[in-house]
């Protein structure tokens, strides 16, 4: 009789659904206005409806703290024109919580991209960046 409920519980734990992903942090109020705000001013249907779909590290890479790196980045590097905060790759962006985002990105000086990795330090009550940290990668 044991062995055979050790056997069903087993059975169970083996069929049982994977748990599912992590939660990603929830934003403050200011930082969701921000962002909905931004979206809402997007021109075509398309990119709204891109934009929304975004998990909050994208959100948040985007509307929040991209503003933020050129500005930064310009200090190490004054060419710089153009940077992208993450990839298509999800992993490349991690919202710690509503008061940091961490990732990797480009920055663009000529016709020259360089990458980095990146903290981007939030204020939630504000919406507002604190700081934005980029480490540069060796130039090839």
């Amino acid at each position: 009789m044991r062995l055979v409920a050790i056997a069903l519980l087993m059975s169970a734990a083996a069929t049982a659904p994977a748990p599912p992903p992590a939660a990603e942090p929830a934003l403050s109020p200011a930082q969701n206005a921000k962002i909905s705000q931004a979206i809402a001013a997007l021109k075509r249907p398309e990119e709204r409806s891109l934009a929304s779909g975004w998990s909050n590290a994208k959100k948040v890479a985007e509307v929040i703290c991209r503003p933020a790196a050129l500005p930064s980045l310009r200090r190490q590097i004054p060419e710089a024109d153009r940077v992208f905060l993450g990839t298509s790759d999800p992993a490349t962006l991690t919202l710690v919580s509503a008061r940091s985002l961490t990732g990797s990105g480009s920055v663009r000086s000529g016709e020259k991209w360089r990458d980095f990795t990146f903290t981007c330090a939030l204020t939630p009550s504000s919406g507002k960046v604190a700081g934005f940290t980029a480490v540069l990668k060796p130039a090839d």
